[in-house]
C-alpha cells in the first residue's frame, strides 16, 4: 500500500479525500460555504472561512482541526501523524477509529502502512 504521508492526517484520515480540503484546493468557495451549512451543528457551527484546509500537517486547518485532541497531541511531540509515535496505537486513538466505523478501519491501515 503506498501512503503520501503528507496527505495524511493524526489519526490517518486521508486528508486527500476530504470535501474541505478539495474545496481548499480548487478554490471553490461556494462548495466551502454548502459544507459550512452541512457540517454545522447546535453544538459547533462553521462559516465558510473556517472550512479552508490543506490538511492537517498544512499551514491552514479547519476549524475543528485546531481542537482534535489526536492533531493537538501530534503537534505537542512534534509527530506529523500518530504513526511516528512510540505509544502507537493508544487507547485514545484506538476509541476514535471504533467512532469513525468503516473510515476507522482505512485510517488504520493509513497509519499502519506509514509505520
Amino acid at each position: 500500500m503506498s501512503v503520501k504521508a503528507d496527505k495524511i492526517g493524526n489519526c490517518g484520515i486521508d486528508c486527500g479525500g476530504c470535501p474541505a480540503y478539495l474545496a481548499t484546493k480548487e478554490n471553490d468557495s461556494s462548495k466551502l460555504v454548502e459544507l459550512a451549512k452541512q457540517w454545522s451543528s447546535d453544538e459547533m457551527s462553521f462559516n465558510a472561512e473556517e472550512m479552508v484546509c490543506d490538511g492537517c500537517q498544512g499551514p491552514r486547518v479547519f476549524k475543528w482541526a485546531n481542537e482534535c485532541p489526536h492533531r493537538i497531541c501530534g503537534v505537542e511531540k512534534g509527530h506529523n501523524t500518530c504513526a511516528d509515535c512510540e505509544e502507537y496505537s493508544c487507547e485514545k486513538l484506538e476509541s476514535a477509529w471504533k467512532m469513525m466505523s468503516d473510515k476507522g478501519e482505512a485510517a488504520k491501515k493509513n497509519l499502519d502502512a506509514l509505520r
